[in-house]
């Protein structure tokens, strides 16, 4: 009876050693994966909070829509597509007089990039992004076979960017094109 006790109690004994070791790894590697999503979070609310944009509507009229991104942040904002990625997307909506009409838009053009403040220009195609302190303007038409935005309809323009940071403004549309 004494050598039986004995093999039982190894046998359990290294049961217990086998769960409590198992539960030791799967415990730190939920802290491992808490610690990391916790950082990644953190990382990107930095990337968030140095991100800051003003946006303003220069014109809008029936079909189209030129407006000025200011980046008073200190991240760099992209603006040119890459690989079939947009970095951006425009949100245009306004009201036909009885329905709102919203649309994403990712193909629009950008006709300068500027030092803000300043005349100092820079060719968009060489410079497709806006540095601190920097502004572009850019243009956008209205999605094919959407209705045209009537004269002096409130438009709102909401420039979203990758880092998830949105700006908005609104203007009213000036008539034909």
């Amino acid at each position: 009876m004494g050598f039986s006790v004995t093999i039982t109690s190894s046998i359990i004994l290294i049961v217990m050693f086998a769960l409590a070791s198992t539960m030791l790894i799967t415990i730190f590697q939920g802290f491992r994966e808490v610690s990391y999503a916790a950082g990644e979070h953190l990382r990107l609310e930095r990337e968030r909070s140095e991100v800051a944009l003003q946006l303003s509507v220069n014109s809008a009229n029936t079909t189209s829509c030129v407006f000025t991104v200011k980046n008073v942040g200190s991240r760099v904002i992209f603006l040119e597509r890459q690989n079939g990625f947009s970095w951006n997307t425009i949100i245009l909506s306004y009201s036909d007089g009885s329905t709102w009409h919203s649309y994403p838009i990712e193909n629009y053009q950008v006709l300068e990039v500027k030092v803000s403040n300043t005349s100092y220009t820079f060719d968009p195609a060489s410079h497709p992004y806006i540095n601190p302190g920097e502004e572009a303007t850019i243009f956008l038409k209205i999605p094919q076979g959407s209705p045209r935005i009537p004269d002096g309809g409130l438009i709102s323009v909401v420039f979203v960017t990758h880092y998830g940071v949105a700006v908005y403004a609104e203007a009213l549309a000036e008539g034909s094109p």
